[in-house]
């Protein structure tokens, strides 16, 4: 599936179905010119905004500590922001820096048949759900049934990408396979949603992306939030534990790190993108 195909789903059928947001504001843009919308970067991943005259973000304190209910028009402009409780407990952050990312070993599956088996295997659901919620699920089963400790990829847009194309995510993630292929050892991206099946990292990259740029891989998040305009967008591995990109973020300012599934994080991502509780 190339842009313009995956643009008119994601410009019609998720907003259509995600108008109202139970989630946490990760930044704010304002943009350069008079005119420019202010971009609102949720952290469930989507890019919302509001005209520069707008004040209902005059109002609120601490706004990147609350949760929210954010309603949106068609255009993704905002047009309710209430408080809310956050939809599960949050996670309890410890910081240890005896360990870090790179102690992390993922696991080397077999061959590209078991890979494409996996794949297959992995539970979808049509509702419109949040990324990091599906790619949870998926490593989560993954590990459970299969003991396969896979790793995950974040693409990051830049603010450059988002404004020229009105595009609605800043970052989106899955899971990263490492498979034995033909004596060597390749990566693969297993977005069951979005791919057939296992699939090479820059045609996954190009899936959500017009003209296909070159995304550099990045080994900190800091290297896509102190640039958020140069280039058109970012990669970054980490661990299947990641849950979202202020999982990365803390690492690198706290030490703060994940060495299992937080089961939190786990049953709130059963519940949002597959309405199971367990």
């Amino acid at each position: 599936m190339r842009f313009f195909g995956l643009m008119f789903c994601l410009l019609s059928l998720p907003l259509i179905a995600a108008t109202e947001l139970t989630t946490k504001i990760h930044d704010i843009d304002y943009g350069f010119k008079p005119g420019d919308d202010v971009l609102v970067f949720l952290s469930s991943g989507h890019v919302a905004k509001l005209r520069q005259s707008s004040d209902l973000l005059s109002s609120k304190s601490d706004m990147k500590k609350s949760w929210y209910k954010v309603s949106m028009d068609d255009d993704r402009f905002i047009t309710d922001l209430t408080p809310t409780e956050a939809p599960a407990p949050e996670a309890k952050i410890t910081l240890d820096d005896q360990k870090g990312l790179m102690s992390y070993v993922p696991t080397t599956i077999a061959s590209m048949a078991v890979a494409k088996s996996l794949f297959r295997e992995a539970r979808y659901n049509p509702k419109e759900s949040q990324c990091f919620n599906r790619a949870m699920i998926w490593s989560y089963e993954w590990y459970r049934k299969h003991s396969l400790r896979s790793n995950k990829i974040l693409i990051y847009f830049t603010r450059t990408y988002i404004r020229r194309y009105n595009f609605e995510w800043w970052f989106h993630i899955a899971p990263l396979v490492h498979v034995m292929d033909n004596g060597k050892v390749v990566e693969r991206v297993m977005d069951v949603k979005y791919s057939s099946g296992p699939i090479e990292l820059v045609k996954w990259a190009n899936i959500f992306l017009h003209k296909d740029p070159p995304c550099p891989i990045i080994t900190k998040y800091s290297e896509y939030a102190d640039y958020p305009y140069t280039g058109e967008c970012f990669l970054q591995r980490t661990h299947m534990y990641t849950y979202q990109p202020a999982d990365l973020q803390m690492y690198e300012a706290w030490g703060y790190k994940k060495e299992n599934f937080n089961m939190d994080e786990v049953r709130g991502a059963y519940l949002e993108a597959f309405d199971e509780h367990i």
